[in-house]
């Protein structure tokens, strides 16, 4: 896990087309659905009917990085 990111800081708005970074799983580029906030006001997001913790936005060192290409 990266911890060293501030999470509070990452912004994503509906409708936008991000990478992901899971920590689990394959990486992939997905469109955010919708904004969640839990009752501590950590925000996620549901990028293709999955929730994303703001985490997962950035790779992880010596990860390699999906590369965006224009619609």
């Amino acid at each position: 896990m990266r911890h060293d990111i501030d999470w509070t800081k990452v912004h994503c708005k509906v409708g936008q087309r991000v990478p992901v970074y899971p920590f689990k799983k394959e990486p992939f580029i997905g469109e955010v659905k919708r904004i969640k906030m839990n009752r501590f006001g950590r925000v996620s997001y549901v990028i293709d009917d999955k929730e994303v913790m703001a985490e997962e936005l950035l790779p992880a060192k010596n990860q390699t990085k999906l590369k965006m290409r224009a619609l």
